[in-house]
C-alpha cells in the first residue's frame, strides 16, 4: 500500500517529543502515513509515564512486549506491523533538525532498488563531562556529510534515519539472533549491498539527543566489538569492516599478538582518558583494536 510508515523502537525512553514533531510534519505531506511505536520491555513505570499522553494521536499505533527481544527483534516486529510501502526508521532519542525534514524525503518515494540514509548530527552544546565521550564520538565518527558517506556507502550505513521499502526488509530481515549491542545495521547494510540494493546518503539529518554516560557508552563499544567478532567468526558478514581489515593485515604480518600486548600496556591510561572530560578518538581506535584482538582469542 502506498504511503509512509514511521517506525520508532523504544526502550526506557519517552517518545512523546519525537512522535508529536513527526506527526505535525506528516500532517502536511499529503500522503497516507502512520507512526508505530514498539516498546521493548521497558519498565511498567516508564511505559505508563508516556503512553497516556499519546493515546489520542491520530494514525499512531503503540505496541509493547513484556519480554526483551533486542534491537533487531524489535525492528523486525515494527516491519511486520507496518502498513505502507515505505518505512522510515528513527531511534527514539532523535529529533529532526529541520521543519521540512519529512518533506525532503518525498522525492525518494518514487525510486526502486534503493534505500536512503539521512544522517545523524549533534548539537554544538557541550554536554556534561560524564557524557563527553558519546558526544565527541558522535561528532567525529557519525556527523558526516552525504558527500563523504557516499564514497563508501555501506561503511556508514545505519538503521537510524533510514528510508527503505518494506518489501526489501521482508526479503532481508534483520538478524534477530544478535542479542548483544551493535552491528545489526552493519550486517544489514552489507547484505543489501551484496544483493544489489543501492545505498544512497543524503543530508537530511536528525539530532541524536540521548547521550549515554561515558561508562555506559564505553561498555556499549565493547559489546559492539563482541558482536562484530561473533559475526566474523560465524562467517555471517558478506564483506569486511575497517576493524576486520586491520586485523587481517596484522595477521598477514603475524604481529597481532605483539600489537595487542603493546596496546595492553596502556589500556588503563586509555580508559582513563576515554572516561574523562577530553576523550581522544585516537585512543578509542587503539582500544577498539586491542579489544577486538582480545575477543578473537576468547570464546564469547
Amino acid at each position: 500500500m502506498k504511503g509512509l510508515s514511521i517506525l520508532i523502537p523504544v526502550h526506557e525512553y519517552n517518545p512523546a517529543t519525537l512522535v508529536t514533531t513527526l506527526h505535525r510534519q506528516c500532517s502536511s505531506l499529503g500522503i497516507p502515513f502512520e507512526l508505530i511505536v514498539f516498546d521493548d520491555a521497558s519498565s511498567v513505570e516508564s511505559y505508563t509515564n508516556w503512553k497516556p499522553g499519546l493515546d489520542k494521536v491520530v494514525n499512531l499505533h503503540i505496541y509493547r512486549t513484556d519480554k526483551n527481544i533486542g534491537r533487531a527483534g524489535t525492528r523486525n516486529e515494527l516491519i511486520k506491523k507496518s502498513s505502507y510501502e515505505w518505512l522510515l526508521f528513527l531511534d527514539v532519542d532523535t529529533i529532526p533538525t529541520k521543519e521540512d525534514y519529512l518533506k525532503k524525503y518525498l522525492p525518494f518515494l518514487h525510486i526502486v532498488n534503493t534505500c536512503i540514509c539521512g544522517g545523524t548530527a549533534y548539537t554544538k552544546n557541550v554536554p556534561a563531562p560524564d557524557q563527553k565521550l558519546r558526544w565527541t564520538y558522535g561528532i567525529a565518527r557519525e556527523e558526516i556529510s552525504a558527500e563523504k558517506r557516499n564514497q563508501n556507502p555501506f561503511d556508514t550505513f545505519t538503521l537510524n534515519n533510514l528510508l527503505i521499502r518494506k518489501e526489501v526488509l521482508l526479503k532481508f530481515p534483520l538478524d534477530d539472533t544478535i542479542q548483544k549491542y551493535g552491528h545489526e545495521d552493519t550486517l544489514l547494510g552489507m547484505t543489501l549491498a551484496a544483493n544489489g540494493i543501492n545505498i544512497v546518503h543524503t543530508d537530511n539529518f536528525v539530532y541524536h539527543e540521548g547521550l549515554d554516560t561515558n561508562a555506559v557508552f564505553l561498555d556499549k563499544i565493547k559489546q559492539s566489538i563482541e558482536t562484530l567478532v561473533d559475526l566474523y567468526k560465524q562467517q555471517k558478514l558478506p564483506s569486511k569492516t575497517k576493524l576486520i581489515k586491520l586485523h587481517s593485515k596484522l595477521a598477514a604480518l603475524k604481529i597481532n599478538g605483539l600489537v595487542t600486548s603493546c596496546i595492553g600496556l596502556f589500556i588503563p591510561a586509555i580508559e582513563k582518558n576515554l572516561l574523562g572530560p577530553a576523550p581522544s578518538m585516537f585512543y578509542m581506535d587503539l582500544l577498539k583494536l586491542w579489544y577486538f584482538e582480545k575477543c578473537m582469542k576468547a570464546e564469547l
